[in-house]
């Protein structure tokens, strides 16, 4: 089903025939409450403006709805291609397993930066994005910077406000902010280590020879390769775990 921007339960025509206005927003628990205390002191009015107005409109919008379905499962299935992990490897070539592991998740990561991330700065209809193939490195930084300035806006009025009423819901606010941040720089980092610093990386078999450094060369090449290994293996374990906050 769609979601939709306007619901007609959620309209001044409900509010009208439940005889109460509906709040804009309640706490995950709260909401059940809301409708046990609507369906005690007036459940007709409560049928007819929250049951019976939702089952009118998904009935009226049913043709645009499945055309809406339809066109989402065709777009997923054959353009973005959701179901399945991709990876920025060479075609026609040999990589084991644990290759292909870390590259198809953190060309995910990449794609969820450039693409989805990106995507949310369109809000700014003073910036035009050029957005190539759907991707645009420039709009994700700016949802970074968004991110840093409304913690910043958050943080001063949760230090300024004066401990009345409005003061929880500012802490609230700010809290959340934080955590968005938080958030955001983790994905951050994790998106420059693999597209600036792990690509930047020296290659030991191109820079370390015999001649070099000696008879035992491969002893250093060897060694400076697990360490590289080590170092993937904690960054996919960083995205790994950062897994349940990768949603737009």
């Amino acid at each position: 089903m769609k979601n939709r921007i306007n619901y007609w339960t959620c309209s001044k025509f409900a509010d009208f025939i439940r005889g109460e206005k509906k709040p804009f927003a309640l706490e995950w628990g709260e909401w059940e409450v809301w409708r046990q205390k609507q369906k005690k002191e007036r459940p007709w009015r409560y049928w007819m403006s929250d049951t019976l107005l939702r089952k009118l409109q998904n009935l009226i919008y049913y043709p645009s709805d499945l055309l809406h379905s339809l066109r989402c499962y065709l777009r997923n299935r054959y353009v973005t291609q959701t179901h399945v992990l991709k990876s920025d490897l060479k075609k026609g070539e040999w990589y084991d397993l644990d290759t292909r592991i870390l590259h198809c998740l953190f060309n995910e990561l990449v794609e969820f930066v450039e693409m989805e991330l990106a995507h949310l700065s369109k809000w700014d209809r003073n910036k035009k994005y050029k957005f190539k193939n759907g991707r645009c490195v420039e709009a994700a930084y700016d949802y970074f910077r968004w991110v840093e300035k409304n913690f910043d806006e958050a943080r001063i009025r949760a230090a300024t406000e004066p401990k009345t009423s409005s003061f929880s819901s500012h802490m609230d606010h700010y809290e959340m902010a934080l955590n968005d941040l938080n958030r955001s720089e983790k994905i951050r980092k994790l998106y420059e280590w693999w597209t600036k610093e792990r690509p930047n990386r020296d290659e030991p078999l191109m820079t370390i020879t015999k001649e070099s450094h000696g008879k035992e060369y491969y002893k250093l090449i060897d060694e400076i390769e697990q360490e590289y290994t080590r170092e993937d293996t904690e960054k996919l374990v960083e995205l790994i775990r950062l897994r349940g906050s990768l949603w737009t």
